[in-house]
């Protein structure tokens, strides 16, 4: 099972996302999701494959897998996967998984294993996941019990896998995405810090959250007084799964500019650096929202540009998590969307209504 937007689009190719990217925003968008989408495990289930096995997803870096056997590990939509660093220089990515007992690999988390030995029973692979060694089976293994292997591929020191083989590669996904940030020097700029906040949210809660500048001035007082939060754009370019938003700054403003890829992974540009800010999915009622920053040796002022970030991340976390209780509450179906501000929701709506089909007793 594949979506629609499991390669590239284009806009001619989808004529009613090109009328909400038109400029002038005339057209009601309509309707938000149904309120269910967001907090039952169907849907959650129907949308896994689709949308998070379908599609690039950003789970690593590269300098987290420098050094040969270096590996990470992440649960993407409920796939326990690694990815692993080979003598070659190249990226290897599995299922975390042994086709023996379903033991692990490696243990969650970062680390470095010269070998690729099941921790539970000790079957021992190649670095391209074929069974070298079933120890003391007492019979030959049977045929096809390799390691199962998935995309993965690196752009720019940022590591994304893919659990569909019938997805384009990265470089080809990516369409022309990479040509609006090639001026951002993303390699010059060395690792500071993260963190990381489990939100009790579904991921489309912060999505739409994301996607949006119309909650500014009153969720985010401090970043609307930086930048000029009212004349907030999204502006689209051709292909509805990635949008760039700019605020005009005020002086010395933190923030500036953003992006967006769906469906989980977006970034900050600030002053001599950047954030990357990603909401991965913890089954249907969490997400991780984790944000990683980077800066220049000679960035002014980082730690409180750091601050001030994760200050508003803290804000849009609270946020979302009382737009989720009440989500779930029962007495809410279907919001209306701003024309003027709502239009990149209709938007993502639209994708995630493509992706999972149509679901019966649902408006839509």
């Amino acid at each position: 099972m594949t979506s629609l937007y499991s390669r590239p689009v284009t806009v001619h190719q989808r004529p009613e996302l090109q009328a909400l990217m038109q400029t002038d925003r005339t057209l009601d968008p309509g309707i938000t999701l149904p309120a269910s989408w967001y907090h039952d495990p169907q849907i959650w289930q129907r949308e896994r494959w689709p949308i998070f096995g379908s599609n690039w997803v950003h789970v690593a870096y590269d300098h987290q897998l420098r050094n040969s056997g270096d590996y990470v590990t992440e649960n993407l939509a409920g796939w326990p996967i690694f990815i692993r660093r080979k003598d070659d220089g190249t990226l290897s990515a599995f299922y975390n998984m042994c086709p023996h007992r379903a033991g692990p690999i490696v243990f969650e988390g970062e680390g470095c294993s010269k070998n690729v030995v099941c921790k539970y029973h000790g079957w021992a692979f190649n670095a391209d996941g074929k069974l070298l060694s079933a120890r003391d089976f007492g019979a030959e293994a049977p045929d096809n019990m390799d390691l199962t292997a998935i995309q993965v591929g690196s752009w720019r020191g940022m590591v994304f896998v893919c659990l569909n083989p019938a997805i384009a590669p990265l470089h080809e996904w990516l369409g022309e995405f990479p040509k609006e940030v090639e001026s951002v020097p993303l390699e010059s700029y060395r690792f500071h810090s993260k963190s990381v906040r489990h939100v009790a949210c579904n991921w489309k809660t912060y999505g739409d959250n994301f996607l949006e500048g119309y909650h500014l001035p009153t969720t985010h007082p401090a970043m609307s007084r930086d930048a000029d939060a009212l004349n907030y754009k999204v502006v689209y370019k051709g292909d509805p799964r990635w949008n760039i938003h700019t605020m005009p700054p005020r002086d010395a403003s933190t923030f500036g500019v953003f992006g967006y890829f769906w469906p989980t992974f977006a970034f900050d540009v600030f002053p001599g650096g950047f954030a990357v800010e990603r909401w991965l999915p913890r089954g249907h009622t969490h997400s991780d929202l984790i944000f990683e920053y980077f800066f220049d040796d000679d960035a002014d002022g980082i730690e409180d540009i750091v601050k001030f970030s994760e200050e508003v991340a803290d804000e849009d976390a609270r946020m979302c998590e009382h737009v989720q209780r009440n989500l779930d509450a029962g007495n809410y179906n279907t919001g209306v969307l701003s024309p003027k501000w709502e239009y990149p929701l209709a938007i993502f709506h639209s994708m995630i209504r493509e992706a999972i089909g149509s679901v019966d007793g649902d408006e839509r």
